[in-house]
């Protein structure tokens, strides 16, 4: 299933929302919560009968902040009705016991399949891990990967049976040195070798595919490159 993060607009959930509605290729929305703060709570509260109207429309995921706090469990409780699962960071190498310890009490109360993990710095998915449920699942974020110089489609091999989201973006430090974004979280060109040894993979891949790009025109132009068709709950790489 093809994703997007909320903010591919400028504007709240809502007007995201309701820009992508008539956008069928796009079947999902990762709803943002980078940061953790009143004013997001206030804008969740304001809009969260209205979220709950498009769940007949969107399937659900929510990002948790970079650092995970015992008063976050109020937000996961919140969504969890609406979400199909969580991706969380790793947070720094040394912190990973705290994180970790925090993730897999939630995972408990909530079951741990809804907690994902995503590859964020070098090692600290691989630091976490052993803190986990054995079915906690990862996020493959290509775009960290490639900002560290590794594979996408060798991290696949490694974790392609426990990977349930694959956060899909490229990187562009050109780019980056003119408008001061940052250089991953771009569009790609279908033919970059990284995406050409990947695409294959994708084929077959069955659980969500998120274009995590903050730009629409960005956004559709990657969808339009990539070549993708939707058929019941698979995407086939042409």
């Amino acid at each position: 299933m093809i994703f997007v993060p909320s903010w591919v607009i400028p504007g709240t959930y809502l007007e995201n929302l309701q820009f992508l509605e008539d956008k069928p290729e796009i079947a999902g929305v990762e709803l943002l919560f980078f940061l953790d703060t009143r004013e997001t709570r206030a804008l969740l509260s304001a809009e969260f009968e209205a979220l709950e109207r498009y769940a007949s429309r969107f399937i659900f995921t929510a990002h948790l902040p970079d650092l995970l706090e015992e008063s976050q469990e109020e937000l996961v409780s919140r969504l969890a009705p609406l979400v199909r699962h969580f991706v969380c960071h790793p947070g720094p190498l040394g912190g990973v016991e705290a994180q970790g310890g925090r993730i897999r009490a939630w995972g408990e109360r909530f079951g741990p399949e809804r907690f994902v993990v995503e590859n964020t710095v070098p090692g600290a998915l691989e630091a976490i891990l052993p803190w986990l449920f054995p079915e906690t699942p990862v996020c493959m974020d290509t775009g960290h990967l490639l900002l560290e110089g590794a594979s996408p489609a060798g991290f696949f091999r490694r974790y392609g049976g426990r990977i349930r989201e694959i956060h899909l973006h490229g990187v562009d430090y050109a780019g980056a040195l003119g408008d001061g974004r940052l250089p991953d979280h771009r569009a790609f060109r279908r033919e970059e070798p990284w995406f050409q040894a990947l695409g294959p993979v994708l084929a077959d891949f069955g659980g969500v595919l998120n274009v995590e790009i903050f730009s629409w025109p960005e956004a559709e132009r990657t969808l339009a490159a990539l070549g993708f068709r939707e058929e019941p709950g698979l995407f086939r790489f042409r």
